[in-house]
């Protein structure tokens, strides 16, 4: 299947019952290796669900607040003089409602604004939960990468998984990127974290934090159900909640899913 779908390399984790049972991990990891289970992957918007899962276990512990203007803790200087940046707030940003697109780069100045008032609709953005790694950081006077470390990584043994790179630990491991011209895409090395894109985990570790999603291991009751609550709608029987894409199946069924745009 890879080959005749000229795909140079898949990890797939099974998850059985509430637990990881299987990982594997088909194709090579570079030109000249083949790869191994553990090798590690830029998940891209996969990090985004890491993110606003740091973030919903630091609300279940009462130390923030969904709804609470993030004005207090950073302003953008792009929109200081607009005034709707005083209505952005974690919960807004984590269901895609904050009015911007999804990257500044984007906008032919480059600058960041509002496309339309924060709260008003859906619209995926990036920027969006870089504002809020921007507040968090003001607030706690630490890292994302320590956050997560703090309040997902370690709770869930993940030894292999960073905003950050590491040359020494990551450089043998990590499954190399193609464009579509079959050639090597750059490795991102971030050296500061990344809210939105980039993370490197492996199939283990996104195993066991999707493990920990289904089974609730992270949140408070409230705050899980929370996150699985339509905040808004994107499409005809789609919503989002807080970090994750619900479906909605009729006779009281929710599917949620983590949403990854498609990177060429």
């Amino acid at each position: 299947m890879l080959k005749s779908n000229n795909i140079p390399t898949l990890g797939l984790g099974i998850i059985e019952n509430g637990k990881l049972s299987e990982i594997k991990v088909y194709g090579k990891l570079n030109d000249k290796t083949v790869a191994s289970y553990n090798s590690l992957f830029n998940v891209a918007s996969l990090t985004k669900p890491i993110t606003a899962m740091t973030v919903l276990r630091l609300v279940s512990l009462g130390k923030w607040n969904l709804d609470e203007p993030l004005d207090k803790y950073f302003i953008d200087s792009d929109i200081a003089k607009d005034p709707r940046h005083k209505k952005l707030t974690t919960r807004l940003i984590l269901s895609h409602q904050t009015g911007f697109p999804n990257w500044r780069w984007m906008n032919n100045d480059k600058k960041l604004r509002f496309e339309f008032n924060p709260g008003t609709k859906y619209q995926y953005s990036g920027e969006g939960f870089e504002y809020l790694r921007k507040a968090l950081e003001n607030k706690f006077h630490k890292s994302l990468e320590e956050l997560a470390k703090e309040f997902v990584f370690q709770p869930l043994d993940m030894k292999d998984t960073s905003y950050i790179w590491n040359e020494k630990k990551y450089s043998e491991r990590i499954i190399f990127g193609y464009n579509n011209s079959g050639k090597h895409a750059e490795i991102v090395k971030n050296k500061t974290p990344n809210a939105a894109d980039d993370l490197i985990t492996s199939v283990e570790d996104y195993g066991k934090f999707l493990v920990a999603v289904l089974n609730n291991d992270l949140l408070s009751s409230k705050i899980a159900e929370e996150m699985k609550t339509k905040q808004t709608e994107t499409k005809k029987d789609k919503f989002f909640g807080l970090g994750f894409e619900i479906y909605d199946l009729g006779n009281d069924e929710l599917y949620c899913l983590m949403v990854v745009p498609i990177m060429v």
